[in-house]
């Protein structure tokens, strides 16, 4: 299920036009979604997000396994081991939807990202000079 409208791609032509301040008004949903593609391109990509999201939930799920196994066999801690459960199912829900939503960025549009990296670094840069004068 896609989290954009996906009718317009992010082509480097409409990259190049969400980084002009003047252009950028009326596209703001398209400049948040590049904004999101970017960080997961300088993150390692969609494929190591993904990758990392499944990890970080196997691990945050295995640490919570042990803690419920060391509180079963105290007296007086169903309720802990309750909220435990609870918190996995959290976990759970977090890891399925943040794969979701980088499984919806479409491949080309991760390209197409990608190879204006370094446009959207100087980009990056003429923000941070002008802020700083």
């Amino acid at each position: 299920m896609p989290f954009y409208d996906m009718s317009r791609l992010l082509t480097p032509e409409l990259i190049c036009q969400l980084l002009d301040k003047d252009a950028r008004a009326g596209l703001s949903t398209d400049y948040v979604r590049l904004m999101e593609i970017y960080c997961v391109v300088k993150a390692g990509g969609v494929n190591a997000q993904v990758s990392a999201a499944r990890h970080l939930e196997e691990a945050e799920r295995a640490a919570m396994l042990i803690e419920i196994t060391e509180l079963s066999k105290q007296t007086d801690q169903a309720s802990r081991i309750e909220s435990l459960r609870q918190e996995m199912a959290e976990v759970e829900r977090s890891a399925t939807h943040r794969i979701a939503h980088l499984s919806a960025i479409d491949p080309q549009e991760e390209a197409n990202v990608r190879s204006c990296l370094p446009l959207i670094d100087v980009y990056f840069a003429n923000l941070r000079k002008t802020e700083t004068l």
